[in-house]
């Protein structure tokens, strides 16, 4: 089943993964696969959504599944629909805010402007530097008249400030460390070089002292009777900066999300502002 959905055969591993469920119908793992095949290769939105929602329902602990329901009623402009996904989601990831600024977002997309004023405020709270939080607190605050904009204002620019020095920090952690590694690097070639240059002097040596004691001895050497292509030599070769590292693989390029528009990813990250 795994094989042919790797291999692309989506065809065999739908037939595979229905088999699995006519023995086991509730294996909530085969439902979520069937419905991630039915959406991402047969681009069949409908019949995904029943293997996913039978998915929830055995297994409602599910983080993908729960975040694809909540975009699937959010996609089919069902906003309120999708707020008791994201709210289970916020449940299972309480540290995450992406749940929580999606339910409030989802209040705010079904005119209920009042509620989602308290969920902002309530996240706020919870994470007071967040610059998305206090954006659309400025926003709300703003279309509804209230005073409190001006104080949202100026938490907004101090969390900007914030956020921007510490970026900074980080790029000038990062730019010394690339640095400090590049040097290392060349101390290792260095050093590797002269232990090479002294291991070849020594050998040469060595190889001239045989030499000559073979010509006075009159013997000569086994390995010279052959071919040179013939020889026996020893190429293995111990690199002094290690293995080279696996080449990377090239992640799908994302589209890029809209700022108050919900995209078409599964996980909904399109409610959240740029």
């Amino acid at each position: 089943m795994f094989r042919n959905e790797m291999l692309g055969d989506t065809a065999q591993a739908i037939e595979w993964f229905t088999q699995l469920l006519n023995v086991v119908p509730s294996d909530p793992a085969a439902l979520s696969r069937l419905g991630r095949l039915y959406d991402k290769e047969q681009n069949d939105k409908s019949t995904a959504f029943q293997f996913y929602q039978d998915a929830h329902r055995y297994y409602p602990c599910d983080i993908d599944v729960i975040s694809w329901l909540g975009g699937y009623y959010v996609e089919s402009q069902f906003c309120e629909r999708a707020i008791p996904y994201f709210e289970h989601a916020a449940v299972l990831q309480p540290d995450d805010i992406k749940w929580q600024l999606m339910v409030a977002s989802c209040h705010r997309r079904t005119g209920n402007y009042q509620d989602a004023l308290e969920h902002y405020k309530r996240i706020h709270l919870k994470f007071p530097d967040n610059t998305d939080c206090l954006k659309y607190l400025v926003r709300l605050c703003t279309d509804l008249g209230l005073q409190d904009v001006a104080e949202y204002a100026a938490k907004l620019r101090k969390a900007e400030k914030v956020k921007e020095a510490r970026e900074h920090k980080n790029q000038s952690n990062s730019a010394g460390r690339r640095r400090r590694d590049r040097d290392t690097s060349r101390d290792r070639v260095d050093s590797a070089r002269q232990s090479s240059g002294r291991q070849g002097s020594a050998s040469q040596q060595n190889s001239g002292q045989a030499t000559i004691v073979q010509q006075e001895s009159g013997a000569v050497p086994e390995d010279w009777k052959r071919p040179a292509a013939n020889r026996d030599f020893d190429a293995s070769y111990a690199d002094p900066l290690g293995e080279m590292p696996a080449r990377p693989k090239t992640a799908a390029r994302q589209r890029p999300v809209d700022e108050d528009e919900f995209g078409d990813e599964e996980l909904g990250d399109d409610l959240l502002p740029e």
